[in-house]
């Protein structure tokens, strides 16, 4: 009989000694996962640049180089051979021009700035604030801020409304 009781109490007591361990165990990994956020895994420059280049393909619409570079074409054929007068005589003129230059500026800050990232071994998520900015400048650039432009210059040759999902 006494031996019963001391085979319970040394079980209890190495049960109760095991519970504690774990206890114990599992703080100090809490406290170590709290204290460092996850770290995302990186790529090599290879992996990073063929990451790019699939993100890009995938955001940017097929359209916009064209627009691009018709944008291009565009101010050196009229606004850069136009007098500061005329600028000023066209209402909305200087304000339209300045508005097709800044979302160009932020498609190219965008764009060097996703692919810095992704060439030091980032994925960028198609999330990723940057990547829906970009996305967010191709779309105003192209529907809304170039064809205001040209309509203002050229009034005849404003360009019809046009579905992207047609093009």
């Amino acid at each position: 009989m006494n031996s019963i009781f001391f085979t319970v109490i040394t079980l209890l007591l190495l049960t109760a000694g095991v519970l504690l361990l774990m206890q114990e165990f599992n703080k100090t990994k809490v406290s170590k996962d709290v204290s460092e956020p996850p770290q995302p895994e990186l790529m090599s420059k290879e992996e990073g640049e063929d990451h790019f280049s699939v993100l890009m393909n995938a955001v940017t619409p097929v359209w916009y180089w064209r627009v691009n570079h018709e944008y291009i074409d565009f101010l050196h054929a009229t606004i850069k051979r136009m007098k500061m007068s005329d600028i000023n005589d066209t209402p909305g003129l200087f304000d339209a021009q300045r508005r097709c230059s800044d979302l160009n500026s932020a498609v190219y800050k965008y764009y060097d700035n996703i692919k810095k990232r992704c060439l030091n071994g980032e994925k960028v998520s198609y999330s990723d604030l940057d990547v829906l900015n970009l996305r967010q400048c191709f779309r105003e650039f192209s529907l809304e801020a170039y064809p205001e432009l040209v309509a203002l210059v050229w009034p005849e040759y404003a360009r019809p409304d046009v579905d992207p999902n047609d093009v």
